[in-house]
């Protein structure tokens, strides 16, 4: 529920490298949209005055993202045989 612009966009540019280096291209793709939200910048690049809406922005993002995760977390598991057996 964190609400800080700033900090949101340092964790959004965190996750990219982290996410990019592991190659799980749509969450990079979504951190990097996070991040330049966070930096006050649409999609583009290009400057956004609105706070509101760039938060607004990141709480959709961030839904998107975390569906984005948990693909990549079953593939990872997946891919090395760590998925646990449901019942």
């Amino acid at each position: 529920e964190e609400k800080d612009l700033e900090k949101l966009s340092s964790l959004g540019h965190f996750l990219k490298g982290s996410s990019a280096t592991l190659g799980l291209v749509k969450v990079r793709d979504s951190c990097e949209k996070i991040q330049r939200y966070g930096k006050k910048e649409n999609e583009d690049g290009t400057p956004e005055t609105d706070e509101k809406l760039c938060l607004e922005r990141i709480e959709k993002t961030l839904k998107d993202l975390k569906t984005e995760y948990e693909d990549a977390e079953k593939l990872l598991k997946k891919f090395f045989g760590t998925e646990e057996e449901e019942d």
